[in-house]
């Protein structure tokens, strides 16, 4: 899209952090059943009790790793996605769409992100969705008056594609981003990180339980 005024240096606002509606109680089911696993396991031999601990860990950390710590964040610089293996940060700069037909997804010039914590919203979402879930949905994102069911107001998705164009709206409309400047080198590059450490931990933990519970 073009290239930024010089406003990088002020401080950043927090976040606005979007998660899967299931995000909580999913993530609060699995440490529930890791608690579970503990208090079962625990005050038998040292062997039993080791596996406990091992197993309510990687209940724990599955919990973490796959509901919880994926998200999609708004910040100053950009859309930051963290997907269960990786971490992306597109610049305003660098986006050039923002679709959402099976999951939110960031484009590029080069390529695609998507978010593994908003998938696209389904066919209930339309049903409970009614004319004021459309008019509340950014322009772009319905032509013709036709609306895709991840972009509906009220949904996970549609709530967090909806703020990343208006955003990016916003500063044009304030010409902190100037979409009418081609030159990609002023514009930061997209940053990819990967990090595969909580789900590594994860699956050490539930190997070690597995392999503890086999010789208790």
């Amino acid at each position: 899209m073009g290239t930024m005024s010089d406003a990088h240096n002020r401080p950043d606002r927090p976040p606005r952090v979007y998660r899967a509606a299931s995000a909580p109680w999913l993530t609060g089911f699995l440490v529930v059943l890791g608690v579970v696993v503990l208090v079962a396991g625990w005050g038998g031999s040292a062997v039993t009790s080791s596996a406990a601990v091992a197993g309510a860990a990687a209940l724990a950390g599955l919990g973490y790793a796959l509901y919880w710590r994926p998200r999609l964040e708004i910040i100053d610089r950009g859309v930051r996605i963290v997907n269960p293996l990786s971490t992306v940060e597109v610049p305003w700069g660098r986006i050039v769409d923002v679709s959402t037909r099976f999951s939110v997804t960031v484009r590029t010039p080069g390529r695609s992100y998507s978010c593994f914590a908003l998938p696209a919203a389904g066919a209930g979402a339309a049903l409970r969705s009614g004319a004021d879930g459309i008019s509340r949905v950014h322009p772009v994102a319905r032509p013709g008056g036709a609306v895709r069911t991840g972009d509906l107001a009220g949904t996970p998705s549609g709530s967090a594609a909806n703020d990343i164009r208006s955003a990016w709206q916003r500063r044009i409309d304030t010409g902190e981003l100037d979409v009418f400047t081609l030159d990609a080198s002023a514009v930061p590059p997209v940053r990819v990180r990967y990090v595969p450490a909580p789900l590594v931990a994860t699956a050490a933990c539930a190997v070690v339980a597995a392999g503890l519970f086999t010789v208790a």
